[in-house]
């Protein structure tokens, strides 16, 4: 019975691609293909793949890609390349690695009319690319280095036809940057950042509800203005 397995990863760094250092969320996608083994029933244990992979994470994560031993090239196929050549040989069945970046890449709002799980209403979403550190944190703190997110950020507010045509310039001071050289966020945390873009937009006058910054998929900050 041949299979493929494919086990999904991601990390958080920066690089500085067209002269501009900014930052994404990255996803690597690793490919495993072969036979089933008869008695097991499976090809290979998924936690083999993350223990094997955990090193090369812990030397991606929360970096500068142009900082990484080995790594000469930071576009997407260059991070391919260098992860090719450490995970072969080392994950059974390895067969390729993918790399994708998390976010658009491009200003895309997109509205939502439904309340999330904690009863967010109506709001415009979208998303954008940048570095940042965390001046403050203990020298040891994997946020003190330079890193990058595919930041997405959901602005709820009670007149939405008001609001969007201001997202743009939002956007645009925000995306491909590294947020500490912006004025206000030199301690550029998202609990930061959300503030720094309710003060952006509330003087617009669109009755804002929340701004919410997710640095990943899995943590978010909600500001509402206090």
């Amino acid at each position: 019975m041949r299979v493929e397995l494919i086990k999904t990863f991601q990390f958080e760094a920066a690089h500085a691609r067209g002269g501009k250092l900014h930052g994404h969320s990255y996803v690597v996608d690793i490919k495993c293909a072969g036979d089933c083994d008869d008695q097991l029933g499976w090809l290979v244990d998924y936690g083999e793949i993350t223990d094997a992979f955990d090193p090369i994470y812990r030397a991606l994560d929360h970096r500068r890609l142009e900082d990484v031993d080995g790594l000469t090239e930071s576009s997407l196929a260059g991070v391919e390349r260098w992860l090719t050549a450490r995970l072969t040989g080392l994950i059974p069945f390895f067969d390729s690695v993918r790399v994708r970046i998390a976010g658009d890449c491009v200003f895309t709002p997109m509205r939502i009319e439904t309340a999330d799980a904690f009863g967010e209403p109506a709001r415009i979403r979208f998303g954008f690319e940048s570095a940042h550190f965390l001046p403050n944190v203990p020298l040891e703190h994997k946020c003190r280095r330079m890193h990058g997110h595919s930041f997405r950020v959901e602005v709820a507010a009670n007149r939405l036809n008001e609001l969007e045509p201001h997202l743009r310039a939002v956007y645009d001071a925000l995306d491909r940057r590294c947020l500490n050289e912006i004025a206000g966020l030199e301690n550029a945390t998202s609990e930061q950042v959300a503030r720094w873009i309710w003060n952006c937009l509330a003087p617009r006058s669109c009755e804002l509800g929340s701004v919410t910054v997710a640095e990943t998929c899995t943590a978010r900050c909600v500001y509402r203005g206090e």
